[in-house]
């Protein structure tokens, strides 16, 4: 590979892939020059990122005060009764980028909330100015993945109607290829994250069970099929997830899991182990032909990884004619229902 020179010997840095024109927003801010500055900070840091990361379908970006409403006040062009909210559990949501459409395509939108940014104002703070650049490389490789996987599958995101057992599947293949892919693409911008992502991981999982049973015991009450299945589908997805941030986080600094004594150590033995070395082993099959998938199916081997855990969680799906979904759900000591 040959590298473009400028015509005194030095290497040329590539041209931005951000759109030429693209809108920042900045939302309850006290005065309006210190919402111009963090606006044009940020487009300036957009721009440079788009040099390394693909952000041709970036639609724009919001820094809000009012995250939560600015979520819900997105114009998504497109009707849904889904509405947009930050997670607030013990991760909590700084920054979001969701799909829209305009004129007929598929684009993405970056939302921050603002204090996470107010750090780019003040030359001093390294650390927060790092974490700052962190948060909005992490979000323009959202722009990057949904990009590439819309091109390769088009009409799919936003456009695709299924059955719910498949919809569980989907929306964990989603979220863990994606925060792979992202932790992958933006893993030497800014503040480094691996401790942060890896103790997540790790106390999911040491939740993992006590949560499922307790959701299990509420179900022998309410009787809901649907609910539990969607709540212990969606808890070990989560952890799935988190799983996917470590993973493509130490892909993009070419760490492998088992170098980090804080995963290896408390996986070694443990019943976990064998399960998070399948996800790595999946998640690096689709980074290998990344944006070059023919097939969606390739993305199936993490949905099998999803539906042993929720296997061994105490739900036993049999899939149905029509996308349909039979559950057992048999008692064990830790389900049974208490006083």
């Amino acid at each position: 590979m040959e590298n473009d020179q400028s015509g005194d010997g030095s290497v040329e840095e590539p041209v931005s892939t951000a759109p030429p024109s693209f809108s920042v927003q900045a939302r309850g801010f006290d005065d309006a020059e210190t919402a111009t500055k963090v606006a044009t900070l940020v487009g300036k840091i957009i721009r440079e990122l788009g040099r390394y990361i693909r952000l041709q379908s970036l639609d724009g970006v919001t820094v809000a005060f009012d995250y939560d409403q600015a979520l819900l006040d997105l114009d998504r062009g497109y009707e849904s009764s889904h509405r947009l909210q930050a997670t607030n559990s013990h991760v909590l949501g700084v920054a979001m980028t969701p799909s829209v459409i305009r004129d007929g395509e598929l684009k993405s939108h970056i939302l921050v909330r603002a204090p996470v940014l107010l750090p780019l104002l003040d030359d001093e703070d390294q650390e927060g100015i790092r974490a700052a650049v962190h948060v909005l490389a992490h979000e323009c490789g959202h722009v990057e993945v949904t990009r590439q996987f819309e091109q390769c599958f088009p009409g799919v995101i936003l456009r695709s109607q299924l059955p719910l057992l498949d919809t569980l599947r989907w929306d964990t293949i989603f979220a863990v290829w994606d925060e792979y892919a992202v932790t992958w693409i933006s893993a030497s911008f800014g503040s480094d994250q691996t401790d942060g992502y890896n103790q997540t991981l790790l106390a999911d999982l040491k939740a993992l069970d006590d949560l499922n049973n307790k959701l299990i015991r509420a179900y022998r009450v309410h009787g809901n099929v649907d609910q539990i299945l969607s709540e212990v589908y969606r808890n070990c997805g989560n952890l799935l997830k988190f799983g996917g941030y470590c993973l493509g986080n130490l892909r993009g600094k070419n760490i492998p899991w088992r170098e980090r004594n804080d995963l290896n150590s408390v996986l070694q033995g443990h019943w976990f182990e064998p399960i998070f070395q399948q996800l790595s082993d999946a998640c690096a099959e689709l980074a290998e032909s990344y944006g070059e998938w023919t097939d969606m199916d390739a993305f199936l081997s993490i949905s099998n990884i999803l539906d042993d855990l929720v296997y061994r969680a105490g739900l036993h799906v049999t899939t149905q004619p029509g996308g349909g979904a039979y559950v057992e759900i048999p008692f064990t000591l830790k389900t049974l229902p208490r006083v």
